[in-house]
C-alpha cells in the first residue's frame, strides 16, 4: 500500500509540473487556464487506469475465450488434432496484473476531482 502512495503521489506531482510548464509556455498565466489544463492531462491517466482496472477484473476474458473457442472449433479434424495435442480452447486466460494501475486511477481521479472542485471555486 505504500508503494501505490508513494507512486499516486510521483504521478499527481508530475501531472501538476507538466500542466505548470504547458500553462506557463502559453503566455498566459491565470489560475483558470491551469485549473483546465491540469483537468484535461488528469483525464488520461485516469482513462488508462479505469481501462487497466477493467482489464485486471477480467471483463474481456469471456469475449477472448469466445475468440478463442471460436477459431479452435472450425472443423472436427481441428478440434480432434487439438485434443491429441493437448491445446484446448476450454481454458479461460487470466488476465495480467500491472503494477501501474491503482497509481494512474487514484491520481486521475483525485486531480479530476480537485479540479473540478477548484473551478468552481475560482468561478
Amino acid at each position: 500500500m505504500k508503494v501505490v502512495t508513494m507512486r499516486t503521489f510521483l504521478l499527481t506531482v508530475a501531472i501538476l509540473t507538466i500542466s505548470f510548464f504547458i500553462v506557463l509556455f502559453q503566455g498566459e498565466w491565470s489560475l483558470l487556464s491551469f485549473v483546465n489544463v491540469t483537468f484535461l492531462l488528469s483525464l488520461l491517466p485516469l482513462m488508462i487506469g479505469g481501462f487497466l482496472f477493467v482489464y485486471e477484473q477480467g471483463f474481456f476474458n469471456s469475449f477472448a475465450y469466445g475468440f478463442r473457442k471460436l477459431h479452435k472449433s472450425r472443423s472436427k479434424a481441428e478440434r480432434y488434432l487439438a485434443e491429441l495435442q493437448g491445446t484446448s480452447a476450454g481454458q479461460p486466460i487470466h488476465p495480467k496484473k500491472f503494477a501501474i494501475t491503482y497509481p494512474l486511477l487514484f491520481s486521475g481521479l483525485t486531480l479530476v476531482l480537485l479540479m473540478i472542485a477548484v473551478g468552481y471555486a475560482i468561478r
